[in-house]
């Protein structure tokens, strides 16, 4: 059920204005956002022109595609493309983000960008695109990310990583695997992955880990602070000195374990959060501060001890997750937008909470919401495939083409919907 939440203690409130950069030790406080929102009207539509992979034309191609816009909830769709197509055209709105996986037709990813609906190519290129491995062509994440350009990836080979990488727009960032390649943090405070100011990036195959306390608000409520403050093993601002910077990433196919922070957006950061694992992290998913833009779906959050997933003032579409066992579910602050549906909740204290006037955001028995045993394969060595009988099979509400083995409807959790296979 929700309540009220249990930690309704006062923030302080001194709003940080978008390029005020804190001038001491003592951490920014921030205001509470103006009491309504109002959604602009459509704009007239783009179009966005996606190649089609030469190896899945003789068969068809799927994509998935996720709608972001600062002003307005996520929006996803799922289009078989037919054999032959050698480019589809999406129609887009201006302001949105859009978030493009290029699937097999058995829902193998081939191809992933993610860019402004404007934009007249699916991604623009100086120089054909490259592969740049680590640790065989450069010795470390950061300086692959460096000598990258945009359209480039930099495939990250199994072991295991001690440093911070900051990304720039355009690359994307790939593991040899989750369950084999690992970002650890070594229990330090700080910040594994940033992609502040970086758009059309993704984040795909890490198992990001151990990230410690120690930062001046560490020891906060994560809604007490700047962003900037916290420690996280995910991040990314979304403003700089002159306003808003345009931030942008698709996650997927990761595990967050073990941290202070899983995952944070800061401030009209966006991300497309899909099919990853958050595992005993004190906060497992966070949107700091305002209008930060999310599609949460298709995760399991088990064991993050505080709050599984919390929206401050952000626009999140949060569907068919699970959300077990942690002091809070979902926690809401402050004028909220999205869908919360087709959920499983489980041993959480409260499922839901809010504050500061919130309105319940969710009830559940409704859209989907149950309360149940969500019955994985084997959470003790880590394996959180719905068992035979899960309720999670077959009981997403993905809007679109099922995509899971067998062609029928997709499950609720990390494995299920159209980005479902991996490890």
């Amino acid at each position: 059920m929700n309540l009220r939440s249990p930690r309704c203690l006062p923030l302080l409130v001194t709003f940080l204005l978008a390029g005020c950069g804190p001038s001491s030790s003592e951490p920014p406080s921030v205001e509470h956002p103006p009491g309504g929102a109002v959604s602009p009207e459509p704009s007239a539509p783009a179009t966005l022109r996606v190649p089609i992979p030469e190896e899945l034309r003789g068969s068809g191609a799927v994509l998935v595609v996720s709608r972001l816009h600062e002003a307005r909830p996520a929006r996803e769709s799922v289009t078989a493309v037919a054999a032959g197509t050698q480019e589809f055209e999406i129609q887009g709105g201006a302001g949105e983000v859009l978030a493009v996986s290029v699937l097999g037709p058995s829902g193998e990813l081939s191809d992933v960008a993610m860019v402004r609906a404007e934009a007249a190519s699916w991604r623009a290129r100086e120089a054909p695109p490259r592969t740049l491995r680590v640790p065989q062509d450069h010795p470390s994440i950061q300086a692959a990310v460096d000598a990258a350009s945009a359209g480039d990836t930099v495939r990250v080979m199994p072991g295991t990583y001690h440093e911070s990488v900051r990304l720039k727009s355009g690359i994307r960032l790939l593991g040899g695997g989750a369950p084999w390649t690992f970002l650890d943090g070594g229990g330090a405070p700080g910040k594994l992955v940033d992609f502040s100011g970086a758009t059309d990036v993704v984040v795909a195959g890490f198992t990001f880990q151990n990230v410690g306390t120690g930062n001046v608000c560490d020891s906060s409520g994560v809604m007490d602070c700047g962003g900037e403050w916290y420690s996280a093993a995910l991040y990314a601002d979304g403003h700089t000195e002159e306003g808003q910077a345009p931030t942008s990433a698709l996650v997927t196919h990761n595990i967050f374990r073990d941290n202070f922070i899983g995952a944070l957006l800061y401030f009209h950061a966006r991300a497309v959060v899909r099919n990853n694992l958050f595992v005993r992290n004190t906060h497992g998913f966070v949107a700091n501060h305002f209008q930060d833009v999310a599609l949460v779906a298709n995760n399991v959050f088990w064991e993050n001890t505080r709050e599984a997933i919390v929206s401050q003032a952000a626009y999140l579409d949060i569907l068919d997750n699970v959300v077990a066992r942690s002091e809070v579910g979902i926690f809401h602050a402050y004028v909220q937008t999205g869908r919360i549906r087709c959920n499983v909740f489980f041993q959480n204290e409260a499922n839901g909470a809010d504050l500061h006037l919130v309105p319940p955001r969710f009830e559940i028995g409704q859209d989907g919401n149950l309360e149940l045993d969500p019955r994985f394969t084997s959470v003790d060595e880590g394996n959180f495939l719905p068992a035979v009988g899960s309720p999670l099979i077959d009981a997403g509400c993905f809007e679109g083409l099922a995509l899971d083995q067998g062609g029928t409807w997709g499950d609720i959790g990390a494995h299920g919907g159209p980005l479902g296979r991996w490890p």
